[in-house]
């Protein structure tokens, strides 16, 4: 008979190698887990990924809110800019035209409340129609009663001329 003792050895052997590494891959934690806590730590993975994704988005999106409200105060600051220029056009109108009002009744107010005798209104009456105050005069009464002033003048006519 053959001796098998060798042979026997050596798959001794390499069945007690195989014995190592089927403790060492029992060891291992996934040939551990059951259906049931193997769908647990799928779903603990995902959600620890889904997290993580969850937090970039909201990074992402407040950094957006933060951008855009930047923008709309910048808009909001050149709407008032916008709007301050437009205030102060109208104002700069009111006070022009408040401004001309003001000097076009405060000479003649101040002109009547001088004394008579220095003739304020009448030398202003004859500087507006560029004349020496006699003859200002004369123009002025010949355009406000055409008729009475010919009757001056007729009268003034036949006192200077010489009797036939």
């Amino acid at each position: 008979m053959p001796d098998y003792g060798p042979s026997l050895e050596a798959i001794a052997r390499r069945l007690e190698d195989v014995c190592v590494w089927a403790k060492r891959v029992s060891e291992k934690p996934a040939l551990r887990l059951t259906p049931e806590s193997l769908s647990l730590e799928i779903t603990t993975a995902a959600a620890g990924s889904r997290t993580h994704d969850q937090q970039m988005l909201q990074r992402a999106a407040s950094a957006m809110e933060q951008q855009g409200s930047r923008i709309d105060a910048m808009v909001e600051r050149a709407r008032s800019v916008a709007d301050q220029k437009r205030e102060l056009v109208r104002n700069r109108i009111v006070f022009a035209i408040a401004g001309m009002v003001l000097f076009a009744i405060l000479p003649g107010i101040l002109a009547r409340s001088l004394p008579a005798s220095w003739a304020v209104p009448e030398r202003i009456a004859s500087r507006v129609v560029r004349a020496d105050m006699w003859d200002a005069g004369q123009d002025m009464m010949a355009k406000a009663d055409p008729d009475r002033w010919a009757q001056i003048v007729n009268e003034k006519r036949e006192r200077d001329s010489p009797p036939h």
